[in-house]
């Protein structure tokens, strides 16, 4: 449990809240380009004040876009932490890898990673930190975790939330799909969706499997009817299996990783594999490495967007966990 508990915004006075602080707070963001590998360019926004001495660099999922991350900008920031955060290549504001398509698409999972050194490297550190934090979820977990792996000592600790050590497939699939994904983008050029894939399409609450939270789920659902731009589909075949052989890159990262690692998983999660969780947190406490782990009862996968006991549990554990290691 949280050793201390902090009110964060609340579902039931969120457009409230949004209407008046979170909008204003939005609207006082650094926001730029910077130039990814391949000569992309990725959209990133920061919110820093001079007095604070922390910062958390906040990795999102597959799909996601800094503009949904408002709420969790401002209680972050609330807490004393400079923020910063971009969108992926081939999502969200930045730059697309397939023209004039929603396809969710990579060429190497390890081009997510140098994008991530590169954020740092030239925004994150032209400001002095006593400490600086990653704030991984799901896909940004693991694309934390590889670059802690390759980028010793440029991060104090790592928070990662449902991260994507696995993706959950029955074991039959798992087998398959990654051997069938990769034999079928040899022959999709430009890429295509990889099977049983399909474009955006938006989702009633009552099928949804990310959030309990039916207003923050509306909200979100909002979003991409405002910002159609945003909008990512189903993952590309070479997606799909480059992220799986980078799911088994980030469980062998338990290990290596010295620094201290938190763990959050939703206990209803399916989305990533929460075998592969315990597996990586049982790999760190046999070699005594810092690790702590944390499951989320009745959540699903998205733990920073879930109803208010979940996601204020999430934060207040993330808080403490950070603070602690002061």
């Amino acid at each position: 449990m949280p050793a201390s508990t902090v009110n964060f915004t609340t579902e039931d006075t969120l457009q409230v809240e949004e209407l008046k602080e979170i909008a204003s707070f939005w609207e006082s963001r650094e926001q730029e380009q910077f130039v990814g590998r391949s000569g992309l360019g990725l959209r990133w926004c920061a919110f820093t004040k001079a007095e604070h001495t922390k910062a958390i660099v906040l990795v999102n999922g597959r799909t996601e876009t800094i503009i949904k991350y408002k709420e969790v900008f401002f209680d972050l920031f609330k807490q004393g932490y400079d923020v910063y955060s971009y969108d992926h290549r081939g999502q969200g504001l930045s730059q697309r890898l397939v023209v004039a398509s929603d396809i969710g698409h990579v060429v190497e999972f390890e081009h997510y990673v140098d994008d991530l050194e590169t954020f740092i490297e030239e925004i994150v550190i032209q400001k002095i930190y006593q400490q600086r934090f990653l704030l991984g979820h799901s896909m940004g977990g693991a694309i934390a975790l590889l670059y802690a792996k390759r980028k010793h000592n440029h991060a104090d600790a790592l928070a990662l939330s449902a991260p994507m050590l696995g993706i959950a497939l029955s074991p039959a699939l798992e087998k398959v799909a990654p051997l069938l994904c990769r034999f079928l983008s040899h022959f999709q050029h430009p890429a295509k969706y990889g099977p049983g894939q399909k474009p955006y399409s938006s989702q009633s609450f009552e099928k949804n499997t990310l959030t309990q939270s039916r207003k923050r789920h509306d909200k979100i659902q909002d979003l991409y009817k405002r910002e159609s731009r945003v909008k990512v589909g189903g993952p590309s075949s070479q997606w799909i299996w480059q992220s799986m052989q980078a799911c088994d890159r980030a469980l062998d990262s338990a290990d290596k990783i010295k620094i201290p690692i938190m763990l959050l998983q939703a206990s209803k999660d399916q989305i990533v594999d929460n075998e592969k969780m315990l597996k990586f947190y049982k790999k760190r406490r046999e070699c005594n490495l810092p690790i702590q782990f944390d499951i989320l009862a009745n959540a699903s996968h998205e733990l920073l967007f879930e109803k208010d006991d979940i996601r204020n549990k999430t934060l207040n554990l993330i808080i403490d966990f950070f603070n602690k290691l002061r």
